[in-house]
């Protein structure tokens, strides 16, 4: 229907019923009935009767980073969250750890991977990626509570070639961006890693800020080599550990031992008064990935078996995301 983009229409001018039903091909009784609820609930303003006008939130809501957000939740997550106590029931309640078989898979009536069957249906696998591109506004960033110039930026090697910052899994580049917008003056190479779709969909606009976009798969060995660090950004906790393990085992050998650092940027559950919103993340992960948040000491158990060493967990507030650092031990 495109409402919201209707509205603003004739520099958002107030707009009746009628002419909205006009504009969108609607039906004015049940265009009216949309219009009313959206208004009681203020995110478009009635202004008379049968007559509205657009607000900073629908504004905001024609941006694909935040108006994606809703499909992705509805048409990918929907159904096996539906369905979350039907497949639990189903396994005498086990804990979900199959990325193939588990919960996604039996909503969704499929033998794919979750991010494979996005794949197989494009509109949503692009809301998906939109979303993730709007996922951290709003948020404390990384970069608010991790030292970066005095743990990263510092101790960079001088050559010509050297790569500060190698962002993997890193969407649209979002973080990356934000890296060059709060630290102007640090020139060094940062890199961008991600499936081709979202690569080929941002590089461009990276191109310009100086950021180069590669497409990777991080189930293969990390082709560069000897970066000061390599960043992953709410990747790991979309995969069960055994999946985990592939992941790190594959960047593990291109890190620089004292000299390159893993960053992890993740929830970190704590082991006493998690947070609601952190705990209802974690189940909606189990739901569309057979995955969840972990806690220290999962994040302890993990880095070890990939032999990596734990150097110090950085956190805004406990039970939020925080920024895991480590190195190889």
């Amino acid at each position: 229907m495109n409402l919201f983009e209707k509205l603003v229409e004739d520099d958002g001018a107030a707009k009746s019923n009628s002419q909205l039903a006009a504009m969108t091909g609607a039906d004015p009784v049940l265009l009216s009935r949309i219009l009313k609820h959206l208004a009681a609930a203020r995110v478009i303003e009635e202004v008379d009767a049968d007559t509205f006008a657009p607000t900073g939130l629908s504004n905001a809501l024609i941006e694909p980073k935040y108006r994606d957000a809703f499909p992705t939740v509805n048409d990918a997550a929907g159904p096996p969250l539906r369905q979350l106590h039907r497949y639990l029931a189903s396994t005498g309640f086990k804990n979900p750890t199959n990325p193939t078989d588990g919960p996604f898979q039996y909503g969704h009536n499929t033998t794919l991977h979750t991010f494979e069957w996005m794949k197989e249906h494009p509109l949503i696998y692009q809301q998906f990626g939109n979303f993730m591109a709007g996922y951290t506004q709003g948020r404390p960033s990384w970069l608010d509570f991790f030292p970066a110039e005095d743990r990263i930026v510092k101790g960079l090697s001088e050559k010509e070639e050297a790569v500060l910052l190698v962002d993997v899994g890193g969407g649209m580049g979002q973080d990356l961006e934000e890296f060059r917008r709060r630290m102007p003056s640090v020139k060094a190479e940062l890199v961008l890693q991600d499936q081709e779709e979202f690569v080929e969909r941002a590089k461009a606009g990276l191109a310009e800020k100086g950021i180069r976009a590669m497409a990777y798969d991080f189930f293969t060995p990390q082709p560069i080599k000897g970066a000061r660090a390599y960043y992953l950004h709410s990747v790991l906790h979309n995969w069960p550990d055994s999946k985990c393990k592939d992941i790190l085992s594959n960047l593990k050998p291109a890190l620089a031992k004292g000299y390159s650092k893993l960053l992890i940027n993740e929830v970190v559950i704590p082991n006493k008064g998690a947070p609601a919103v952190s705990t209802g993340l974690d189940l909606l992960l189990m739901a569309v990935s057979s995955s969840g948040h972990r806690t220290e000491k999962n994040w302890q158990e993990l880095l070890d078996w990939a032999g990596f060493r734990l150097v110090k967990v950085w956190a805004f507030e406990a039970g939020m995301e925080g920024l895991i650092e480590a190195e190889v031990a």
